[in-house]
């Protein structure tokens, strides 16, 4: 197939440069990219951005040095060139060998290597603004290209702080942090040491572009007399005038014309007369509106507004084609000869010369009629002949902005409802049908379809080609940065090749987009049309269907889509609400009950629910907290206020989308109707389901209903929301691929899984509760700041190699385990890998090869489904790039298996320690099925060998094509056995012939149904011909006959080979099927290396970690063992220095001293409670946060940052820490504080971990003081858990003083100079936890660090003092007045209180 360009290189912002004459602007030496790119690697860059990277300047140079563009020319243009070096060089910091880092025009910074160009021996071309350098970008393989020097900047390295996140040279691209390793290699290395790295000499594409054209066409400077007078009778009109205006305007000017070597005279004329030609194969060739037709400026055509290209730019297509490609005669674009005259109000102001004359392209009626078959609409009014394309003027109004119907205000739905209406459909639109009338067949279809999707971005396929119309438009060139194309209406456009880089950056930014395919060829809609009694002009269009609408939720990333950059998952979640009263699983204390579904699309994983929950929404809090959602879908009217605030404040980020009830949120009834009738689980699809409803499913159903139509009790409102998800899908058009996976989770908070009876005990199988605002608190995944990874405990921690492994390591995270076998079973895990450093660190470098598993095979399993295959719309599509998707499928699955094939490769290296492990997750894992170990590793070998065997990789690969060997398609090999067994059939009926007519020169001839014709020479034929033979044909001296026999075997040979053909066509979604079939053991192998990859990750951070890393013990004992934390010299795990050096360590104990003897249940009982004072700024919320994390990471199974680590298991972990509002819920600070610490009151148990910091803060002092003391005093002597609380209220501490249910601490401070002056005091923060009480907060030094102006401190301080002398007085009035209230009063009693009062 002919080459063809994108888009971008036909919508200039500014007219592009004469390519052969004139003086150039800064336009000819890198012309703007006309989108933003994505991170993509500079070898791409430079194919798509030559201008920009190293493509050369043909115009400027030869004219002025020489005559002719000979190979003499080119050498003079090297030496000058050369020589203006040495001054270019004086304006450029760099030389060859220094590294640096760079970007193209749109694309990402790359590092790269200044060298100089391989053949021209310079590094630097142009001067002023349009000077470039030459480097080399470090990447593989390496490229090469020329960039402007204003984006070149000096390369320091991985530690400068821009490259760090947040520095404007930060990626997280897998691609650019390769570079940068081996730029910093490079960059230690001497400067000729590097120079030996300038490998890449292969010349780019536009270089080599730009060497066939100077080869291949001379030019020469002469007058405008000198034109052939064969040029003169094949000027047009209207270059002629063109002309003769260019030449008022530069008489003079040296005009350059081409002069054809008189050795190619010939060859050089019949490929101008080619080019003279325009030939339309396919209407969707024709109606392509980027790079095939354009009408002359002089008819006025709505025409040209869909059009990206002077019809001047049409060539004859080549003779050989792409047999793969729906058009079998592309366009081939040829480069401008001369530039458009420039507009008015055009920076530049460079005329370039006329182009060589050329007759105008010849247009037949009924290929007119084609092309116009998508023009614009009679009543848009195109704008002049001489505007250009780009962004229009700033008081352009485009066409669908006049349109009142169309106008904010004045719009309808599909069924006429008004905005105001309360069941107004805001993503409908009612377009007026005498408007429809009078469009194009195209754009009506386009309107049509933009009333079914007012919400969605349409990308709607016109050739090659998606194109955006109006609105969409606009949408696109503002967020995309695409250009519009001419007209007074807007559109834009892009090659098919770029949908998934477009789409994906509409989806991250919240838009839907839609993706609309041409589903008929033209030869199909003739056929259609010719079926018709009276076909309308409406129907004489290829026909086009929505193929995909891609939201935020629902990303699949097919191989249109490309890849995911991201290991965590992006959950839709559909939610119902529902009062407890209503619903039958109501429990004391909740007021409401949710039915929850949400599905990761992108591995086709559903988890569906229902549970019920308190007032302040906890495990709703909870759930999306641990599944973060990126969509929500709800009822309309039908969540509560209260869930409508948490939805706004816990996910502010996330789109949400109400559904009309019934209709689009079905009830669970229809739900259950819908998933028969599709026949989604059928067994046929996944025999190993064997039933029409997946296990989980098939709880939720009535066991009275054998149907299984009717829901189960407790589970309306779980099937309502997994009935809302599956028209959501139906909707964007993936239900098929992704429910026919039958993979359903029945989701249990985790709350609920642990609630065991009455005493409270711990369970086997419970896991620690982290709620969302524990999460937050302790910035277990996002930190507080910026919401990112950055300074998490997840950051820490991951270390996996692998995308799934990641994301199993997030699920642990959230939920660490309880019981105490299986925290050690961990831990044994951990040491036995220890252990074995040799297969670790080869296990490690495995890892790094094995790609998304997961998210493969759900893709697999999209591309095989029957389901899909038979009536979605994708399966009619015509793709033109259809052979690089099939190479993508292909590359894909072959990744997956490599993938699988490293498994095997990893129990190999494994196998001869696992005898020796202690763990029995870690040899369940490692160990395959069957073997006597209880293995859980499926045996993966028969079937990648057969797997191996099944098709030539390699060729499959290369060509995008696979064909099977024998024996591993049933159907294929069954039809070329017919085939062959047919042909020795001919074979022998033709010797049998030959007998008979006793003559061997009887052979077969023909072709395709006239084959096998018995050629006879014509002496034989007249004398020995038998009666059965038919004439057929004839040839001088030879007769052709038939048979009855041969045409029943013809008709066997073509069944057979119709029926190879069949089979081979649709060989690659059955064998992706049959590879599917086997999902259970493949998904299975992947559960095992991720939780090995996890396993690795714990045993490097353990490994690593910087000071004292020990092993926790836990120890727990229901009926003699109380609740008990004991950290020695512990370490906060996310913070390994501080500004002042290093992290001082920390002794934290609660509930035991010592902790001595605990297998015997005996010790020094400690009060349970700890109440925490200190300074501001001491440390005391960090000591907090650093208990809660050193907790969670022992309950996972890991190593901590201490000396040593004893407790018992801790069922929850509570935290009330900092102060914050929530704003969107419309709740204060003091309300959140109290929020948080109700729900601690009512959920926490004697085995749970509260960490309550200053609570009471946001209201008086004297309400603050007395809510928490009375929460001090329940959590200590009522509930008894494991308690932290930090306070500021000192009469709080005196209160406690003497209790038995708590102990005091602080955070430890040295003050010097302490007197009434607080500017004299200086105070030195030790960072070191102490027992005993803080006097006190110290607050006036925290004023000073603020920079608070002395003499407010000052007056602060005097006001601080009259408050303290009050309140101290008042405490000794009461207790003078509580002294004479006793009868045995005496002076001895009153003294001390006396001598407290002189003091005052």
């Amino acid at each position: 197939m002919s080459k063809q360009r994108t888009l971008f290189s036909f919508f200039t912002k500014s007219p592009p440069p004469s390519s052969r004459g004139g003086k150039p602007g800064p336009e000819a030496v890198a012309a703007p990219a006309s989108a933003k790119k994505d991170d993509i690697s500079p070898r791409q860059a430079v194919k798509e951005n030559g201008s920009g990277a190293c493509k050369r300047p043909r115009t400027t140079a030869a004219a002025s040095t020489s005559p002719f563009f000979t190979k003499g020319g080119n050498a003079a243009r090297k030496e000058a060139a050369s020589s203006h070096t040495a001054a270019s060089s004086q304006a450029c910091d760099f030389v060859p060998g220094d590294v640096v880092w760079t970007k193209l025009e749109g694309y990402p910074w790359w590092p790269s290597l200044v060298y100089n160009h391989p053949t021209a021996n310079e590094y630097l071309r142009g001067k002023g603004k349009s000077l470039r350098i030459h480097v080399q970008f470090f990447d593989d393989p390496p490229t090469r290209g020329w960039v402007s020097v204003k984006y070149a900047k000096k390369y320091t390295g991985l530690d400068s702080k821009e490259v760090q996140r947040g520095g404007v040279y930060f990626s997280g691209k897998p691609e650019i942090q390769r570079a940068m390793v081996e730029a910093d290699r490079a960059h230690q290395k001497s400067r000729e040491k590097r120079l030996e790295l300038a490998v890449c000499t292969e010349p780019s594409e536009p270089e080599d572009e730009d060497d066939n054209v100077e080869e291949d066409v001379e030019m020469e400077v002469g007058d405008q007399s000198t034109v052939s007078e064969e040029d003169k009778e094949n000027k047009s009109g209207e270059d002629k005038e063109n002309n003769g205006e260019e030449d008022k305007e530069n008489n003079s000017e040296e005009e350059i014309r081409p002069r054809k070597r008189s050795s190619r005279v010939a060859r050089t004329a019949s490929v101008k007369a080619k080019r003279r030609r325009v030939v339309v194969e396919s209407d969707s060739e024709a109606e392509s509106s980027e790079d095939e037709f354009k009408p002359d400026h002089q008819e006025g055509s709505s025409d040209e507004c869909s059009s990206g290209v002077d019809e001047k730019d049409i060539s004859e297509p080549e003779i050989e084609t792409d047999p793969e490609s729906p058009v079998k005669t592309p366009f081939k674009r040829k480069r401008r000869a001369a530039a458009a005259p420039a507009p008015p109000m055009a920076k530049s102001t460079t005329i370039s010369p006329p182009e060589a004359p050329r007759r105008p392209a010849l247009l037949s009626t009924g290929t007119k009629s084609r092309l116009s078959a998508f023009s614009a609409p009679d009543t848009f009014e195109c704008q002049a002949a001489g505007s250009t394309s780009g962004s229009p003027s700033p008081t352009a109004v485009w066409d669908h902005e006049r349109l009142e119907w169309l106008k904010p205000g004045q719009r309808k739905d599909r069924k006429r409802q008004r905005e105001g209406d309360p069941d107004y459909d805001g993503s409908t639109l009612y377009v007026p049908e005498d408007f429809l009338s009078k469009c194009t067949p195209g754009m009506r279809r386009w309107w049509e379809l933009k009333s079914l999707m007012l919400d969605t971005v349409i990308f709607y396929k016109v050739g090659k080609f998606y194109e955006l119309y109006h609105m969409d438009a606009v949408c696109a060139v503002g967020e995309l940065g695409l250009t519009y194309m001419k007209g007074s209406w807007a559109h834009s456009g892009f090659p098919e090749i770029a949908f998934g880089r477009f789409s994906d950056a509409l989806v991250q930014k919240g838009y839907k987009v839609g993706r609309v395919e041409q589903t008929e060829t033209p030869d199909m809609m003739e056929a259609r049309c010719r079926a018709t009694a009276h076909p309308t002009k409406f129907d004489r269009v290829v026909r086009r269907e929505v193929c995909r609408i891609i939201t935020k939720g629902t990303q699949t990333y097919s191989v249109l889509d490309g890849n995911s950059s991201e290991s965590c998952s992006n959950y839709l979640l559909c939610l119902k609400e529902a009062p407890a009263c209503c619903s039958n699983d109501a429990v004391p204390g909740h007021c409401r009950s949710y039915g929850v579904c949400f599905v990761d699309t992108s591995m086709g994983k559903f988890h569906v629910g229902q549970f019920a929950d308190d007032r302040h929404c906890s495990r709703l809090r909870m759930l999306v907290a641990h599944h973060v959602p990126v969509q929500v879908l709800v009822e309309k009217g039908n969540p509560s206020a209260e869930t409508r605030k948490v939805l706004k404040g816990c996910l502010f980020s996330a789109l949400q989308e109400a559904l009309q009830a019934g209709t689009q949120f079905w009830d669970a009834r229809k739900t259950l109707k819908v998933l028969a009738e599709e026949g989604y689980f059928s067994e046929g699809e996944r025999e190993v389901l064997g039933s029409s409803l997946p296990p989980a499913l098939r709880g939720m159903v009535s066991e009275t209903d054998s149907l299984g139509l009717t829901p189960g009790e407790d589970w309306e409102l779980a099937l309502s929301a997994l009935g809302a998800c599956v028209f959501y899908l139906q909707r964007c058009l993936v239900d098929q691929e992704l429910l026919s996976m039958g993979n359903f989770d029945v989701y249990v908070p985790v709350d609920v899984a642990g609630e065991g009876p009455a005493g409270g005990r711990i369970r086997s199988g419970q896991r620690l509760v982290l709620d969302g605002v524990t999460l937050t608190n302790l910035e277990v995944l996002r930190n507080g700041t910026t919401g990112s990874r950055e300074g998490t405990l997840l950051e820490q921690l991951d270390r996996c190699c692998t995308y799934f492994g990641k994301r199993l390591l997030k699920q642990w995270l959230c939920a660490p385990l309880c019981d105490p076998a299986a925290i050690e079973d961990r831990l044994h895990a951990v040491e036995d890998l220890m252990a074995v450093p040799g297969p670790t660190a080869e296990m490690l470098e495995l890892l790094k090869k094995v790609p998304d598993l997961e998210r493969l095979l759900s893709r697999i399993h999209s591309l095989g489904s029957p389901l899909k295959s038979n009536d979605h719309p994708d399966s009619r599509a015509v793709l033109y790039e259809e052979t690089t998707y099939s190479k993508k499928k292909i590359a894909d699955f072959l990744s997956a298996l490599e993938g699988f094939k490293v498994f095997q490769e990893l129990l190999r290296v494994v196998e001869p320690s696992v005898a020796g492990f202690k763990s029995k997750l870690l040899k369940q894992i490692l160990s395959l099925k069957g073997t006597g170990t209880d293995g859980l590793f499926p045996d993966l070998s028969a079937e990648l060998q057969r797997w191996d065997t099944a098709f030539d990789q390699q060729k499959a690969r290369n060509t995008g094509v696979i064909t099977p060997k024998a024996g591993f398609d049933p159907d294929y090999d069954r039809a070329l056995a017919d085939i062959k067994e047919t042909d020795a059939d001919l074979q022998e009926y033709l010797e049998k012939q030959r007998k008979r007519l006793a003559c061997r020169a009887v052979v077969y001839w023909g072709s395709g149904r006239n084959r096998f014709q018995l050629e006879v020479p014509e002496s034989m034929a007249d004398r020995h011909v038998p009666e059965e033979y038919e004439l057929k044909s004839t040839k001088k001296g030879f007769k052709r006959y038939w048979t009855k026999a041969i045409e029943r075997l013809l008709e066997a040979m073509s069944g057979a080979e119709e029926r190879r053909d069949a089979a081979l066509q649709d060989c690659m979604r059955r064998l992706f099927y049959n590879f599917d079939r086997n999902y259970k053991d493949w998904q299975a192998a992947v559960d095992c290396v991720a939780v090995l990859d996890v396993l690795l990750s714990l045993m490097y951070y353990s490994q690593s970690g910087e000071g004292s890393m020990c092993r926790p013990v836990v120890s727990y004992d229901a009926d003699r063992t109380q609740p008990f934390l004991e950290l020695k010299g512990s370490r906060h795990p996310c913070i390994l220095k501080t500004f002042l050096g290093d992290f001082i360590p920390n002794d934290v104990v609660i509930g035991y001293k010592g902790a001595k003897d605990l297998e015997n249940g005996h010790g020094d009982q400690q009060a349970s409670c700890l109440l925490v004072t200190g300074p501001n700024m001491g440390g005391k919320s960090t000591l907090m946060r650093q208990v809660g994390l050193l907790v969670i990471m022992a309950q996972m199974g890991c190593y901590v940052p201490a000396e040593s680590c004893k407790f018992s298991p801790v069922d929850r972990v509570f935290t009330r820490l900092g102060a914050s509002d929530r704003i969107m819920s419309g709740e204060s600070t003091f309300f959140v504080e109290l929020s948080e610490t109700s729900s601690i009151l009512q959920h926490a148990t004697h085995h749970s971990l509260v960490l309550l910091d200053e609570l009471g803060r946001g209201t008086a002092t004297y309400d603050g003081t007395a809510i928490a003391s009375a929460v001090v005093k329940e959590l200590a002597e009522n509930t008894k858990c494991r308690t932290l609380f930090s306070t500021h209220y000192h009469s709080l501490v005196e209160d406690f003083s003497h209790s038995s249910a708590v102990s005091l601490g602080h955070m430890a401070c040295m003050v010097e100079n302490e007197c009434d002056d607080p500017s004299q005091e200086t105070i030195t923060f030790l960072y070191k936890f102490i027992d005993g009480a803080c006097p006190k907060s110290y607050g006036f030094n925290a004023a000073r660090l603020a920079n608070i102006p002395e003499e407010i401190i000052q007056k602060g301080h005097k006001k601080a003092e009259e408050f303290e002398k009050t309140t101290v007085s008042l405490r000794l009035f009461k207790e003078i007045c509580s002294l004479f209230e006793d009868a045995d009063v005496n002076l001895l009693k009153l003294q001390p209180v006396l001598k407290k009062i002189a003091k005052i």
